[in-house]
């Protein structure tokens, strides 16, 4: 009990330093590289301590039944505690960390998806270096699968008389909401025509005058940390286009199915950018690939382990198990009576554990993450969605549970074919 104490105490001050520290601050700490393999075992510990409460607490009440297989069934499985320890060290750590790969995985595909937002701005962007003309952005509005185009004027600008000379993206916000409504962006609400939201740099200004195409005087309306598909960090600000004098754009924001091939011979002189060509290009970083393949790797080695822990809890106590099943069916056990006794017995271990590995593995990200920097595999932004599609770990859980009532059937089905002579003389004094 004194080691197994020292485990949980490791394992919950080493969750609080990878929190506190991370894994970079003081160069690659093998300690932490650990917190996470050994937070599933101090969880294993924790379960394998407590669940023979609960699980003599249902003795009795099936005990007070007259059905006697679902009493002989966890009665059973609560004699065999000290021979399922294995099975639990192995089920419980297996699912937990398989569950947490497969959450980690979702977690940097989806800040993938968002970095390719912010980097693009819109499903698709074209960019000239010069104001493009009304008649090109209606031929561009004409063009098949096109939905809806935004019009965009980004510069450098002047703020004042000898002040400051950041960029600028003049855009009509409502507009632009509309073109990436089916993204993860969130866009600031539209603004009123005689302000601007700044960069961080520039949040000092309240009230200032901007050179552009004409002078206009504006106020600071708030801070915005970047503009995406235009400006992510430096000097900058982002102003309704009601304060240009003429409608001029030099870029363009687009929503629908167009080909980007179109899109360039309509605009030779200007650049075209998809949302999907940079979710690609993110995708198709070798070293992000090759995080991506371990973490699907774990995932299913992993679950390849834990489903070998539900065999291990056959055949550890097969023996005893067959004689105890032999010698019931002379007492008139029924096959299918046999069957349910064997997946009551197995009940415990997969009722228990499963859920507990599945809720640590769903925490375990939420709770180490930020103490990990995963930005490089996502685009440069920090992973913090931890909010993955459930059917991977859930299908998990199912899959072993599933597997177990198979293994205890096929067990039956194996015991049913020895001799019941052979079987009872086992271990009989001679």
């Amino acid at each position: 009990m004194t080691l197994e104490a020292l485990v949980v105490v490791v394992a919950a001050a080493g969750a609080y330093l990878l929190r506190a520290r991370g894994l970079t601050a003081s160069g690659q700490d093998p300690f932490l590289l650990l917190i996470p393999v050994a937070l599933t075992l101090a969880v294993a510990l924790v379960v394998l301590r407590c669940y023979p409460y609960p699980l003599r607490l249902l003795v009795r009440v099936a005990g007070r039944g007259r059905a006697a297989v679902p009493f002989l069934g966890l009665a059973r499985a609560a004699r065999a505690r000290s021979v399922s320890a294995l099975p639990v060290l192995v089920l419980l750590p297996a699912l937990s960390v398989s569950v947490f790969a497969a959450v980690i995985a979702d977690g940097i595909a989806a800040t993938q998806r968002l970095a390719s937002w912010q980097q693009v701005g819109a499903p698709v962007k074209v960019t000239s270096d010069t104001d493009l003309p009304a008649a090109t952005v209606a031929r561009v509005r004409a063009a098949p699968g096109v939905e809806r185009v935004t019009l965009a004027l980004r510069g450098r600008v002047q703020l004042g008389p000898g002040g400051e000379q950041p960029y600028a993206v003049a855009v009509d916000l409502a507009e632009w909401r509309r073109v990436a409504e089916d993204g993860p962006l969130a866009l600031p609400a539209p603004i009123p025509a005689g302000s601007a939201l700044l960069s961080p740099s520039l949040a000092g200004l309240d009230a200032f005058e901007l050179r552009w195409l004409s002078p206009v005087r504006l106020g600071a309306r708030g801070v915005i940390g970047s503009i995406p598909g235009f400006y992510q960090d430096g000097q900058f600000l982002l102003v309704p286009r009601e304060v240009l004098p003429w409608p001029a754009a030099n870029t363009l924001l687009i929503k629908g199915d167009v080909s980007p091939a179109e899109l360039a011979r309509l605009v030779p002189s200007a650049t075209v950018e998809t949302q999907e060509q940079a979710l690609a290009a993110l995708r198709a970083d070798p070293l992000t690939g090759t995080v991506r393949w371990t973490l699907l790797v774990v995932t299913v080695a992993l679950g390849a382990y834990a489903l070998a822990a539900i065999v291990l809890s056959l055949v550890v106590g097969a023996p005893e198990r067959a004689r105890a099943v032999s010698l019931l069916r002379t007492l008139g056990l029924q096959e299918r009576q046999a069957a349910r006794l064997t997946v009551l017995e197995l009940l415990p271990l997969v009722v228990v554990t499963a859920p507990a590995g599945l809720v640590l593995g769903l925490v375990l990200p939420v709770a180490l993450g930020p103490g990990v920097d995963l930005s490089s595999y996502a685009g440069g932004l920090a992973v913090r969605d931890y909010s993955p599609d459930l059917l991977t770990p859930l299908a998990l859980a199912a899959g072993l549970a599933g597997c177990a009532v198979l293994g205890a059937r096929v067990h039956t089905a194996l015991a049913r074919r020895r001799n019941l002579g052979a079987v009872l003389r086992v271990g009989d004094p001679t």
